[in-house]
């Protein structure tokens, strides 16, 4: 995770709730639910999120757990049960490439 050089929006795919069986959680704090899983894949892979590696993707699945253990009193809203984190470049390249960034490079704000 910390290894990447580059910057990236990352995109969730839960499971367990009421409105629909699987939750899409993306930018800006946008949840989208579905009631099949394909669906769900099919909508954030349109939207250019990839599944990450599978070593990286259990290293975000294990913070995003520590971090959701560490609410006292526990979080006020379900969060599931995390099935698969995605991610996409922040910023827009050609199919494949990785951004080219120097180490201390930073982004401008939008």
């Amino acid at each position: 995770m910390a290894s990447e050089k580059y910057p990236r929006c990352i995109a969730t795919i839960s499971a367990g709730f009421e409105k629909g069986d699987f939750l899409v959680r993306e930018e800006k704090g946008q949840r989208v639910y579905f009631d099949f899983f394909e669906e769900a894949f099919n909508y954030i892979a349109a939207k250019g999120y990839s599944r990450m590696p599978k070593g990286e993707e259990g290293e975000w699945m294990e913070l995003m757990e520590s971090i959701h253990a560490s609410v006292k009193g526990g979080m006020k809203y379900n969060t599931g049960r995390l099935l698969m984190v995605l991610h996409k470049p922040l910023i827009p390249t050609e199919y494949g490439d990785e951004p080219e960034m120097e180490s201390n490079a930073m982004l401008p704000m939008p």
